[in-house]
C-alpha cells in the first residue's frame, strides 16, 4: 500500500511537471538516439508551424529540410556520443519569416550511465537578431543611398586585393566625384540634393555587375570596385559608361530635370598600387586630374597625373 501511494505521488509530480513543460513559452523537445522526436511542447510545435502529432514519433528529417536536419542532428549525435551539453544558435525557417533560437542541448542519463535521451530547451532571440542586423546595417551602409559606406567598402577592397594576390589577377578601383552638385543644393535645397544622390546611386548600380561594389564615402563622393577585370581598357569602358549615364538629366519628382556630371579616376591593381591605401590614393589623384581637365571626364592613373592632380 505504501509503495502504491509513492508511485501515485511520483506520477502526480510527473504530470505536474509535464504540464509546466507543455505550457512553457520556451520550445522544449527531446530526441531518441536515431533522431526521432520523443517529446515536444506546444511552443516548439508552434515555432515550426506543425501540430504536435505530426512531430512526436517522427524523425528530424520529417520536420526540417535535409540540410537543416543534418546540421541539427550532428549536434544531437555529438551530445549522445559525449554525454555532455552543448549550447547552439539555430534558425527555424518559416513562411512568415525566419525565427532564431539559442538552444541548450542536454543529455538525459539512464541507470547504466549511458544517454537515454537528449532534451533541448530553446530561447527565442528573433528580436535580438533583428536588432543586431539593424545595427550592422547602420554601421556598414550609407543611410541615404543604402550603398556600402566607407568602412564596408574598405573591407571589401582589402578582401578583393587579397584574392587578387592569391590568384595573380587584377582589379580596378574608381573614385567618382559629382561635378556641380553644390549648385543643386544651393538652388533647390538639401532635400532635392538628397533625392538626386539617391538617383545617382541607382544609376551607377545599373552600370555595374552584381559582383561589383558601388559605395558612397561621403557628400557627393562615390567609389566603385571592379573585382575581376583583366585589362585597364575594361575598367575604362565601365567608367565611361558611368560617366555617360550620369551626364543624362535626372527627373526628380517635385523639382523637374536636374543635371550634374562626374569626374572619375581609375587605378588598377597591382599596376597602380599593391595595397588598399596606395591604390585609393592613386585613384583619388586620377579623379582630381579629371576635374582639372574640365570635369565630366575619365582619367586612368599615371605617374604624370599625380604631379598635377591637386593644382587649382
Amino acid at each position: 500500500r505504501r509503495q502504491l501511494a509513492e508511485t501515485r505521488r511520483v506520477e502526480a509530480y510527473s504530470e505536474k511537471y509535464r504540464v509546466l513543460l507543455d505550457e512553457s513559452s520556451d520550445p522544449i523537445f527531446a530526441f531518441s538516439p536515431e533522431g526521432r522526436y520523443h517529446y515536444v511542447n506546444r511552443a516548439f510545435a508552434e515555432g515550426v508551424g506543425r501540430p504536435i502529432e505530426d512531430i512526436v514519433g517522427h524523425r528530424i528529417w520529417d520536420v526540417f529540410s535535409p540540410e537543416e536536419a543534418d546540421k541539427r542532428y550532428a549536434i544531437v549525435k555529438w551530445v549522445f556520443a559525449n554525454a555532455a551539453s552543448r549550447v547552439v544558435e539555430v534558425r527555424v525557417p518559416r513562411p512568415d519569416g525566419d525565427r532564431y533560437y539559442v538552444t541548450t542541448v542536454k543529455p538525459i542519463l539512464g541507470a547504466d550511465g549511458g544517454v537515454d535521451y537528449v532534451i533541448c530547451i530553446s530561447k527565442e532571440i528573433t528580436e535580438r537578431k533583428a536588432m543586431e542586423e539593424r545595427l550592422k546595417r547602420v554601421a556598414e551602409y550609407d543611410s541615404l543611398t543604402e550603398l556600402p559606406n566607407r568602412a564596408l567598402f574598405s573591407d571589401r577592397l582589402q578582401h578583393a586585393i587579397a584574392h587578387c594576390r592569391r590568384e595573380a589577377s587584377h582589379l580596378a578601383l574608381m573614385f567618382v566625384d559629382l561635378d556641380d552638385f553644390k549648385p543643386v543644393n544651393d538652388t533647390f535645397g538639401h532635400h532635392a540634393g538628397d533625392l538626386l544622390l539617391q538617383a545617382v546611386a541607382r544609376r551607377m548600380q545599373q552600370c555595374t555587375r552584381e559582383s561589383d561594389t558601388v559605395g558612397r564615402i561621403g557628400g557627393d563622393e562615390f567609389v566603385v570596385l571592379l573585382p575581376a577585370v583583366a585589362h585597364a581598357d575594361d575598367a575604362l569602358s565601365v567608367a565611361e559608361k558611368i560617366r555617360a549615364a550620369l551626364a543624362q538629366p535626372f527627373c526628380i519628382e517635385g523639382y523637374g530635370e536636374l543635371r550634374v556630371s562626374c569626374s572619375i579616376g581609375v587605378a588598377m591593381f597591382p599596376e597602380h598600387g599593391r595595397d588598399d591605401i596606395t591604390l585609393s590614393r592613386n585613384a583619388d589623384d586620377a579623379m582630381y586630374h579629371a576635374k582639372n581637365r574640365g570635369n565630366n571626364a575619365v582619367q586612368l592613373y599615371a605617374e604624370e597625373t599625380r604631379a598635377v592632380a591637386h593644382l587649382p
